[in-house]
């Protein structure tokens, strides 16, 4: 009884490992979405405006290669599960003598246990071997047989049995593998898109601040104009005109305010108060740099 392709076998156990096929094309779904996302965003990012040379192109480059590649692996493996494997008795005879229960270290029982779950499975449910010892002893027990001896059909029912529990305990055991495969792929799979996205979308440089240090703006119409973040130090503001200018972050020391129309509206001399020995407090728009 050995080996060989075909359409599987009908059985109580099935239903089981269409169960796992099922889940498995969800898989395949989640991947391609992943993918879909990778590509679009390609569409979207700067990479054609990247230089050729430049160090985010070659890792934009290689976020986007090693996402595919780790996608398309991960897929390749859950096609793996789809395509099942035919189960006969003598493969359950060889993972039977190939399982290693005695080993004393954790680690290498831990991987035989890994790649010869059906033999691990049968030694551990000993039950399901209708009574004999081992499946080596089935099968010399019917290599020995005479066609018409006794009971045979019911020797060879029991090594269909195994058989079938065989490619159900194989298929389990390969999706269980194939979860943690497919974790590994889809992190990598992230780890692209994200060296992708930080690589093919550089940070705009930064606008330079506008210098107006000492500056003549004497009797300037600077009415809603942008000064945000100007360097206005020592500028003569006299007579000038600020209503509605935008002011926020921009550097006011040593000001010459005279008669200067602040961004709220209000004049700069509004503020202006004079003590008992005739000093007058200087002119300023602190405090109403913000459009009224």
């Amino acid at each position: 009884m050995t080996s060989a392709p075909g359409p599987e076998p009908s059985s109580h156990l099935a239903p089981a490992r269409e169960m796992i096929r099922s889940a498995a094309k969800w898989f395949i779904a989640g991947l391609g979405g992943i993918g879909v996302v990778l590509i679009a965003g390609s569409q979207l990012s700067s990479i054609g405006a990247l230089p050729a040379d430049s160090s985010r192109f070659y890792l934009a480059v290689a976020g986007v290669v090693a996402g595919l590649v780790a996608i398309l692996w991960a897929m390749w493996r859950v096609v793996d599960i789809l395509s099942g494997k035919r189960w006969t008795f003598d493969d359950v005879v060889a993972d039977w003598k190939l399982t290693k229960t005695d080993s004393t270290s954790a680690y290498k029982k831990r991987r035989n246990k890994s790649q010869h779950p059906v033999g691990w499975y049968l030694h551990d449910h000993l039950s399901s071997l209708g009574g004999f010892a081992s499946p080596t002893e089935i099968k010399k027990i019917y290599d020995e047989s005479e066609p018409d001896r006794e009971g045979l059909s019911d020797l060879v029912g029991l090594m269909d049995e195994l058989s079938d529990i065989g490619a159900t305990v194989d298929l389990d055991a390969r999706f269980r593998r194939l979860r943690r495969q497919i974790a590994v792929g889809v992190l990598v799979g992230a780890a692209g898109i994200i060296l992708f996205a930080w690589a093919a979308n550089p940070p705009k440089p930064e606008q330079p601040v506008p210098s107006l240090l000492h500056a003549d703006l004497r009797n300037a119409n600077l009415n809603g104009a942008s000064l945000r973040n100007a360097d206005l130090t020592g500028a003569d503001l006299s007579g000038a005109s600020l209503r509605g200018a935008d002011l926020k972050g921009a550097t006011i020391k040593d000001v010459i305010w005279a008669n200067t129309i602040c961004p709220d509206g209000t004049n700069s001399n509004a503020g202006v108060r004079t003590d008992r020995a005739g000093k007058q407090t200087p002119q300023t728009c602190e405090g109403h740099l913000i459009p009224g």
